[in-house]
């Protein structure tokens, strides 16, 4: 869906369905022999599980099979822990702790391309100033492009513009997406270095695939 070592940062409205954008992307990479490593700082491996579910994939079995890492920044510590292929950090506080769990991560997926996800960016500015997030996200973009194609989701209305501008001034590339007050989600591509785009809104959605086992699908519909 993106060039190869490269880095996509996804900016919304919280409503506007990037969680799903996730998912959708990590089950669509998977059904295509990749690997991936999905970092989740915003909900739990659970939802991840249900999501992908939605769209085909068993998680479980890309996790027994050694083709897919779930980095969980989200669960409490303290819970209880059973998951084989799931790695716990404690919590957003270390930075370091993070960043080294994600690279480990993409060193036992296996030689390159690996795909990286990371739901969302938002919690880490909850924690920390934002130039220690920058500097954060300028180090994983920099080892995720070595390694493949990463893509990043964070929350407009949430964080304020300046932050939003500083890490898509270290992206390759600016997706947006947008519910408007029917409901209706949106999507453009603002920037794409090396690529020349026409930044339009156009729809799109989740719908799911008439054949019984084929899960949903992304609709979007591109207009010249």
């Amino acid at each position: 869906m993106f060039p190869e070592n490269y880095t996509v940062l996804v900016v919304g409205d919280p409503s506007a369905g990037m969680f799903e954008f996730c998912c959708y992307l990590g089950a669509t990479y998977l059904k295509s022999g990749e690997r991936l490593a999905f970092l989740e700082a915003n909900t739990s491996p659970d939802q991840v599980r249900k999501q992908m579910r939605e769209f085909g994939v068993d998680v479980d079995f890309y996790l027994r099979e050694g083709r897919l890492t779930i980095i969980d920044a989200y669960t409490p510590a303290n819970a209880a822990f059973h998951d084989a292929g799931i790695v716990r950090v404690e919590n957003l506080d270390n930075l370091s702790d993070i960043f080294e769990a994600l690279t480990k991560s993409i060193e036992n997926l296996g030689e390159p391309p690996v795909k990286v996800l990371v739901d969302s960016l938002t919690p880490f500015f909850m924690q920390h100033d934002t130039n220690a997030v920058g500097r954060f996200y300028k180090d994983v973009c920099t080892m995720a492009k070595f390694s493949g194609t990463m893509t990043s989701v964070v929350h407009q209305g949430i964080l304020d513009e300046d932050q939003i501008a500083l890490l898509a001034s270290i992206s390759d590339s600016l997706l947006e997406m947008k519910v408007d007050d029917n409901f209706r989600r949106f999507v453009r591509i603002k920037h794409m270095r090396g690529v020349l785009v026409k930044p339009k809104w156009v729809p799109f959605d989740f719908e799911r695939e008439a054949a019984e086992g084929e899960g949903a699908s992304l609709v979007w519909s591109r207009d010249d």
